[in-house]
Formats: structure tokens, sequence, C-alpha cells
């Protein structure tokens, strides 16, 4: 199945090194040893669009890379799956972004990122390349904290301009590595008000509410937003949907990665949305896609729509 219309993906388009699998993170003046690395295609708006390429649906993905080895790497892996690249500003004297990750053996990780370009994208260029976004039914506005120029103030333009045109916006901020001020927590819930589907993690959702538990969390997130998902990691996902909440266990598989999971939880429940299922089908898909990509050691290959279907229609009991 073919679907025409591409997501528009605003947000971090980077490198991850990754590092792994070691039993503990490295103290001052020490060193450990690992027995793997990968360079591979990052940043939410990476994982998003690699996921939805194997999903069958197509991306339009506006950031900004470094004019470098790293930014042609990036560059190229879009042309080379006939996605549209023309949305990635290439910067001159400035480094792509590169995240460095080292995955603990029991799959959590810890990343280290050089923001370079990404402190550089923009509204002025979201409004340069914003024609390329004629063709998408849905915006996800993704990785929001870690692009300085383009924050929550920007983003919020970008959301009432996008929602205007009758696109379904998407929301997942990712981590907000300045510590979750008071401006991060009411910005966003100023944004909230002009998002269909808000998509934050456990972590994320509890320090932006300052509540303790993710139920309670949830319920205070869902007076600025209709659709609000949380992912749960091994237990899971959740969401809240005209003050009910609706709760899908996660899969029993043993994590090898789960770097770039929640952001292709994202896209499976968005692909599902799409299908017109309904919400406990769009978690329970959502859950499937990440399982399969966290039993993965790489991320050279994604899950594709067979292994998808395969897994969802014939779920492979543990």
């Amino acid at each position: 199945m073919v679907m025409e219309n591409p997501v528009g993906i605003i947000g971090n388009y980077n490198i991850d090194i990754m590092i792994g699998n070691v039993n503990e993170a490295p103290k001052w003046d020490t060193e450990i040893l690992a027995d793997r690395y990968e360079q591979r295609i990052a940043g939410t708006a990476g994982y998003m669009a690699l996921a939805l390429y194997n999903l069958n649906i197509p991306s339009v993905i506006l950031s900004s890379v470094g004019q470098d080895d790293y930014g042609n790497f990036l560059v190229k892996a879009l042309i080379e799956r006939g996605l549209e690249a023309k949305g990635i500003e290439r910067l001159a004297n400035h480094q792509t972004c590169i995240g460095f990750v080292v995955v603990n053996k029991d799959g959590s990780r810890a990343i280290t990122t050089v923001s370079g370009a990404h402190d550089h994208f923009d509204l002025e260029m979201y409004h340069k390349n914003k024609h390329l976004l004629k063709e998408c039914k849905e915006i996800v506005i993704c990785g929001t904290y870690l692009l300085p120029k383009f924050s929550l103030a920007e983003a919020l333009v970008v959301a009432k301009e996008q929602r205007a045109l009758g696109k379904k916006l998407y929301f997942d901020p990712s981590w907000d590595p300045n510590g979750w001020s008071e401006y991060t927590v009411s910005q966003t819930f100023e944004l909230l008000k002009y998002v269909d589907v808000f998509m934050p993690n456990e972590t994320e959702l509890c320090h932006l509410t300052g509540k303790q538990n993710w139920r309670d969390a949830l319920l205070f997130v869902s007076q600025f937003c209709g659709e609000v998902v949380v992912k749960l990691g091994s237990k899971g996902a959740a969401m809240i949907k005209d003050g009910k909440i609706i709760i899908e266990s996660g899969k029993n598989v043993r994590a090898v990665d789960t770097t770039g999971a929640g952001d292709v939880f994202d896209m499976g429940y968005l692909f599902a949305a799409r299908r017109g299922d309904d919400p406990s089908n769009r978690l329970a898909l959502g859950n499937t896609l990440a399982s399969l990509l966290i039993t993965q050691s790489n991320r050279t290959t994604y899950p594709t729509l067979q292994e998808l279907m395969n897994k969802w229609e014939n779920p492979i009991k543990s």
C-alpha cells in the first residue's frame, strides 16, 4: 500500500555516532572498551523519515546541516531514497550536528550532542522552504528544545500557520537540555493549544508538568491538547482522548538498542491514524513497530511494512 502524500517534518536531522555495548558510562579520566560503533542517520527527524520510508510513506524534512562530509552524508541519504532534500539548509562554516551515544548492554543510552548547524535553524529557513510542505497532510514539529533559534515561540508561529492550512499537527519536543524552565513550560502549554497530537515520553511529560506519575501528568496536559500520547518504554504507551485514558502494554522483547524507538513509535502511531485505526490500535501498532526496531543492533535497516503487518496480524508469543 503506497500512501502518496508525504509527512512534513520540521526539526533536528543529524548524525549519531553510536558506541556500544558497555556496562556503564566512563568516569572522568578513565577509559572503557566497547565492542562496536556505527555512524547513522539520526535526530528525531531522521529516525522518523526512515521509519516512514519503510512504511511506504514519503517525507519532507526542514532542517539544517553543515557544509561538511556529515552534511553530505545526510543529504545524500534522502536523495538515494527518492525523498525531498531541498528543505535541508547547508550552512557554510558550521559543523553538522552530531550526537555521541553510548549504549548500555540493557539497551539504554546516554547522549552528548554537539549542536553545530542546528544552532542556526530558524523561522526564516522555515519560511524559505515551507512551500515544500504543500502536499503534506500531517506536520510533525520535533526536537524543538534542541533548536535555540527555532524554539517554542517560532514553533508556535509554524503551528498556527500550518493548522490554518488544514494540516494535522504532531509535536514531539524531545528532552529539554536547559532544565525545563518556567518559560519552557508556559510556552509549551501555549503551543499545545494548536497541536492535534502531543507525543512526549514518560520522563518528559512528568518534568513538563511537575507531576510524579504519568497518569496525573496526562490528565493535566489534556487541558491544553485534545490528544496526548505518552510513551512508557517497556511498559508500552498510553493516551488520553476526550477525557478517557487508554493503555496498551509493550511487547516482551529483548532490547538491544532503544535509540530512536520513541520516534519510530510516533510514526507507527501516525501510520495507524492515517489508516483510520481506533486509538487502541494506534498505540498497539506504534508499540509493535518500536519493538521490531529495538531488537536490532544497528539502524542500517528499518522494519518494513510487511514485517510490521506480519507481526501485527500474527503476534509472536513470548
